[in-house]
């Protein structure tokens, strides 16, 4: 199993794209919310990670 980076994310704007796409998971569905990340050029990893797996998903700001 890979160790997971559970470091303060230092860019905050893919963090905030990625809270928007969490966002749109629930308000407007999985297919939506990823597409809107692909078209920001979040990484597939990620996108599959804060989409499929909630209990991977960082807290903004906050470590595990």
């Amino acid at each position: 199993m890979q160790a997971i980076d559970r470091s303060p994310r230092p860019d905050t704007e893919t963090s905030k794209i990625v809270e928007t796409g969490i966002s749109l998971l629930h308000s407007r569905g999985r297919a939506f919310a990823s597409e809107f990340l692909v078209r920001r050029d979040i990484p597939f990893s990620v996108i599959v990670r804060v989409l499929s797996d909630p209990p991977w998903r960082r807290r903004s700001g906050l470590r595990r």
